[in-house]
């Protein structure tokens, strides 16, 4: 069988030749490992550990698939300007469409994304024991930079597991001259157990994250969740539980509603609250590397007459993706989350262009509120596209000035947050509830439900798993999580069908599991996932 470090050696030399910036990270040939800098010192360490970083939040820099993890579910339909974006990038991702298949060149940049990251994991795992510390600072922050790479590594297995069912899980060898991965790919069932152990390896090498101070950085909490997710595919309930107890009761606090998505005081302000666990970092200061998530949930609100393309409105539409008529029916007026999260009205702010000739257009003035059901709008909008213009969406991308972004832009320097501590409350109800232990289930969850309302009157006195997969909508909702919940639910294909117009005719029995990518199946021999 051919061996799998020669094929990440072809892509990780074609990352090299395609980086935007050489200087960030030193991306050497992987066919055969630098041992003086991979092995012999801390610095080595933290730079193979940097390529993890660097290659991982890559993914969302790409406009292709920036946010793929949000295509596809019951709360998200394509927006108006889909139509622009490649078929086998999120396009076909959002729609199930034929061209995101096997050959799709977005599907095969973030599979190499998520290898080339597991490679750089394999090497601080393998061969840092190798270097000795001199004292007990170096022998800290080598346990941290293991540990760092034990917890990524669990978390970029739980992607393929969750996408592709498989993977190829690679033998740490002894020494460098011994290195050897072969091209067998695991089931989930394997993964899972891979996942349980490298989140476990970590747990006692992290420190908190609050001890971190830098939601850049895998935590105890990071881990824990991880470790909680993986419990979940198992069915492990009690398990999963104490590991979402785990995360929660740790230090981190849920935060006020309208400071999670927040910007304020930047890096080191909001963007770093004590309710994120975790979040991919990105730099104004690197503005060859900015991410493309920012603008693709706003819709086309500047071609309306007398709205202006501002910050304040959202910036420079994209319209890529759009919150599903079914998600908007999850919430309840009283829930806070509906007005800190999300953006339904625009304003009239270019008065100068109003179009008199409109319904109700010579009363408008500056600063009156435009909505889908206006009246002047209405009467604008010509077609059933146009009619979706300023249709209501979510904010929890959105990028104001803070850093330096223009109105005309469409990327900007966010972080993006993979994890926060909400999601381990959703966990803790699930397991809870399925381990028949209601009190616990319904006291997690209306700890969020509090949290929204301001007071108790939104609780649950009851609870059902229906309850749970709603809350997960309107808590975690357009984050990131919920196409893998849905399917590890066996809901995926059902929820599609009822609720996302834009997929409900395409998706089918495949589509539960990712296709691998051609060339992998090709260059290394390994049988493609079935129905593709």
């Amino acid at each position: 069988m051919k061996n799998l470090k020669i094929y990440l050696a072809i892509i990780s030399l074609t990352f090299l030749i395609n980086a935007c910036d050489s200087d960030i990270i030193d991306l050497t040939e992987r066919d055969r490992l630098p041992t003086d800098i991979a092995v012999a010192s801390l610095q080595g360490l933290e730079t193979s550990m940097l390529a993890v970083y660097e290659r991982a939040r890559s993914l969302h820099e790409n406009n292709e698939i920036s946010l793929y993890k949000q295509c596809g579910t019951d709360i998200v339909t394509s927006g108006t300007n889909m139509v622009d974006v490649n078929a086998g990038g999120m396009f076909g991702m959002m729609e199930y469409g034929n061209g995101f298949d096997a050959l799709s060149g977005s599907l095969e940049d973030i599979f190499n994304g998520l290898y080339l990251s597991l490679d750089r994991c394999n090497t601080v795992i393998a061969f840092g024991d190798n270097f000795q510390p001199n004292n007990s600072s170096e022998q800290e922050r080598k346990d941290k930079i293991i540990g760092e790479a034990y917890a990524l590594r669990s978390f970029l297995y739980l992607q393929l597991a969750e996408r592709w069912e498989n993977a190829v899980i690679t033998e740490l060898a002894e020494s460098v001259d011994d290195i050897v991965f072969t091209a067998e790919l695991s089931s989930r069932a394997e993964l899972l157990q891979q996942i349980v152990a490298d989140a476990s390896a970590a747990i006692p090498l992290l420190k908190t994250r609050l001890e971190n101070g830098d939601v850049g950085v895998p935590s105890v909490e990071f881990a824990n969740l991880v470790l909680a997710k993986a419990y979940l595919w198992q069915e492990d309930w009690g398990a999963a539980a104490a590991a979402a107890e785990q995360v929660m009761n740790n230090g981190l606090q849920l935060q006020p509603l309208d400071a999670i998505f927040g910007l304020d005081g930047g890096k080191t302000g909001e963007e770093n609250n004590p309710e994120i666990i975790f979040s991919w970092v990105f730099n104004q200061a690197d503005q060859n590397r900015p991410q493309r998530t920012v603008q693709m949930y706003v819709p086309l609100y500047d071609r309306v007459p007398g709205v202006a393309r501002t910050l304040e409105q959202g910036g420079r539409p994209w319209s890529r993706l759009s919150p599903s008529k079914y998600y908007w029916t999850l919430f309840e007026n009283e829930d806070g989350r509906l007005g800190a999260w999300h953006k339904s009205e625009w304003t009239i702010d270019d008065p100068d262009n109003i179009d008199t000739s409109l319904s109700g257009g010579s009363t408008l003035q500056a600063g009156d509120v435009l909505t889908v059901d206006h009246p002047y709008f209405q009467d604008w909008a010509s077609n059933e596209r146009e009619a979706r213009y300023l249709e209501p969406t979510t904010t929890k991308t959105w990028e104001d000035g803070t850093y330096g972004r223009l109105a005309s832009e469409a990327q900007g320097f966010r972080n993006i947050i993979v994890n926060r501590l909400s999601e381990a409350y959703i966990i803790a109800a699930e397991a809870y509830f399925r381990s028949n232990n209601t009190g616990a289930a319904l006291k997690a969850l209306n700890a969020l439900r509090e949290r929204a309302y301001g007071n108790s009157t939104g609780n649950f006195t009851t609870i059902n798993l229906e309850n749970i997969i709603e809350e997960h909508a309107r808590e975690l909702g357009h984050e990131g999580h919920r196409w893998a919940f849905l399917n590890r639910l066996g809901i995926l294909r059902e929820r599609v069908r009822l609720h996302n117009p834009s997929a409900s005719t395409n998706i089918q029995d495949k589509h539960v599991r990712w296709p691998i990518p051609q060339n992998f199946v090709d260059q290394l021999g390994v049988q493609q996932n079935s129905g593709w």
